[in-house]
């Protein structure tokens, strides 16, 4: 079975789920999937899993995202980006001190309200869908962090910003409410994902020549499970534990104790996550997620 992580760089105008459907195509096979709906109208990095990879989405939509985005200043859309229809306008004009100095408000921890263009659900309808119906609900208040957020480019009323975010931050939004806390209006003119986790835009295969590269070419590019994983502390078992680590059994090992999940090795084949305890003076170590393929 076929299993790792590729990057691919998302094309503006599809979907995520049609990026999951070129590589099932392209490599034809049926374990796939991705790690985090990017919009239609953003491009950029969407990491595809595939096989037992599949497990491991969960910490890939953990890892810090970096975007980068070209922001309208003087107008507000009804979907907070290109397009949609202009629905407020202000002749205000600021200079990039005064920008710089409203981001910081805009930086560490901060409560957004995701949009209502938005591929969020709401008793189980997308909020998207909603929203061309010309219905509005409301939505529950989230916290997100801006691990940086910086000024790239600036040439009034257009200004590029490179933004580091934890997982569920809408750029959307926080280009809005930054626009609205200056006194002005402000739209996403363009967005693209430049980096999940250690996934750069610069090493992704374009989700466009998915379909002109040979599955040879593509495997070559294919990363391993444990790749989304190295950041995790890792123990390393000599071959008499495979069965009992392949199995998901509790193994008395020697003096380790971490607080938090470790990636668990048999000699060099990575076997998946676990978590140790202490009882007696004795420490063990419990299999959690088990990614080896026999």
């Amino acid at each position: 079975m076929i299993s790792g992580i590729l990057n691919i760089n998302k094309e503006v105008g599809i979907s995520s789920n049609k990026c999951v459907s070129l590589v099932k195509k392209a490599l034809d096979i049926r374990k796939v999937g991705h790690t985090g709906t990017l919009d239609l109208e953003a491009s950029g990095v969407l990491p595809i899993v595939i096989g037992k990879a599949t497990r491991v989405s969960d910490f890939l939509m953990d890892e810090k995202k970096e975007y980068i985005t070209e922001a309208i200043f003087g107008k507000r859309t009804d979907t907070l980006d290109y397009d949609g229809e202009v629905v407020d306008t202000s002749d205000k004009v600021f200079s990039i001190e005064e920008l710089k100095n409203e981001m910081e408000n805009f930086t560490g921890k901060i409560i957004q309200i995701p949009p209502m263009y938005s591929a969020l659900k709401v008793n189980g309808q997308k909020l998207y869908d909603l929203a061309r119906k010309g219905v509005e609900v409301e939505r529950k208040k989230r916290e997100v962090n801006i691990f940086s957020f910086e000024i790239i480019g600036f040439d009034f009323p257009k200004a590029i910003f490179k933004i580091t975010c934890s997982k569920g931050t809408y750029i959307r939004t926080l280009i809005d409410d930054l626009g609205e806390s200056l006194g002005s209006f402000a739209y996403v003119n363009s967005l693209t994902r430049s980096k999940v986790g250690d996934f750069y835009i610069e090493d992704a295969i374009n989700s466009e020549d998915l379909l002109k590269m040979s599955k040879e070419e593509i495997l070559d590019k294919l990363m391993p499970v444990d790749y989304a994983l190295k950041d995790y502390p890792q123990i390393v078992l000599d071959k008499s534990y495979l069965k009992q680590a392949t199995n998901g059994m509790t193994m008395h090992i020697d003096k380790c104790h971490f607080d938090k999940l470790i990636r668990v090795y048999v000699e060099d084949d990575f076997i998946g996550l676990g978590k140790t305890h202490k009882d007696n003076d004795k420490y063990f170590l419990k299999m959690e997620k088990v990614f080896y393929e026999k």
